[in-house]
């Protein structure tokens, strides 16, 4: 079974613009997602794009705040603590990566944890950890979106996790603790990986490495959730996971593109809702 984006990020989306209105309608609350690009990255601005457009479909308001490379660490923490203060706005994305020369950590933790509807704040990873509430990072939720629409089964399952990103790979091994899987990380240093994702009953695989999982390193009847996106020379994009060998093995298996891709931006956007509704008073769902 193909693991199609699509469906789950329709469906999100229009839970998204219903809350949206519920929101205008009680509270006369707008949400407003202010979006930070620093240097122009050609697939960053593409991202940007794309993200005014969905939140524009819900009626969530965007705003674009641009800045050419050069921009310093004191110009942009200001930037992110003045978007933080603004009583206008209720979430804060700022778009990685950064340029070089400036620091991530030190940009992240300038966002009010409340606004950081990326959940990339030291405050909101350490909500997670903990098991407490807080805003989630967008593409490790929106694997558990895809996940729970498809029917896995989480709890007790054999997952493993190729990547320790802060980004996706440490969030997601918290998400699917919390659904009582047992987790296994991998990453560069691991020795024999195929040892490790032959156990999996799920594989998520978010390297940063084109086809790096063949059809020998999976399970029969494994759901694998490939998270990579590379572009090949041939301008192609590609997964982490060589779909053609390993989807004849797999339970489900998403695409790339078409898959985990679609749900990032509709994560952030059910984030930036629930960040409106909170500091209205109105928390959602």
């Amino acid at each position: 079974m193909i693991l199609h984006g699509k469906p789950v990020q329709e469906r999100v989306l229009a839970d998204v613009k219903a809350g949206v209105a519920k929101l205008k309608a009680a509270r006369g609350v707008t949400p407003t997602l202010a979006v930070v690009l620093v240097g122009g990255d050609p697939a960053s601005q593409v991202y940007v794009g794309h993200k005014r457009r969905a939140a524009d479909s819900v009626g969530i308001t965007a705003q674009d705040h641009l800045y050419p490379e050069g921009l310093g660490q004191a110009e942009l923490n200001a930037l992110l603590r003045r978007l933080s203060g603004d009583p206008s706005v209720h979430g804060i994305l700022l778009q990685l990566p950064l340029p070089k020369g400036l620091d991530e950590t030190s940009a992240l933790a300038a966002i009010s944890p409340e606004k950081d509807v990326d959940g990339l704040h030291p405050t909101n990873l350490g909500r997670l950890l903990a098991g407490e509430p807080g805003f989630v990072p967008c593409t490790p939720a929106g694997c558990i979106e895809i996940l729970d629409h498809y029917g896995a089964k989480l709890e007790g399952a054999e997952t493993v996790i190729v990547g320790r990103s802060r980004l996706v790979g440490k969030p997601l091994g918290q998400l699917m603790l919390g659904r009582n899987a047992t987790v296994t990380m991998c990453h560069t240093r691991t020795r024999d990986l195929r040892e490790h994702t032959r156990r999996a009953d799920v594989l998520c695989v978010a390297a940063g490495r084109p086809r790096m999982i063949t059809g020998d390193m999976v399970k029969d009847g494994a759901w694998v959730i490939d998270i990579g996106v590379n572009r090949l020379e041939t301008g192609k994009l590609a997964g982490d996971v060589d779909f053609a060998s390993v989807a004849p093995h797999a339970a489900g298996i998403t695409p790339v593109p078409g898959g985990v891709g679609l749900m990032t931006i509709a994560m952030l956007l059910k984030n930036t809702l629930a960040a409106a509704g909170n500091l209205a008073g109105a928390p959602w769902p």
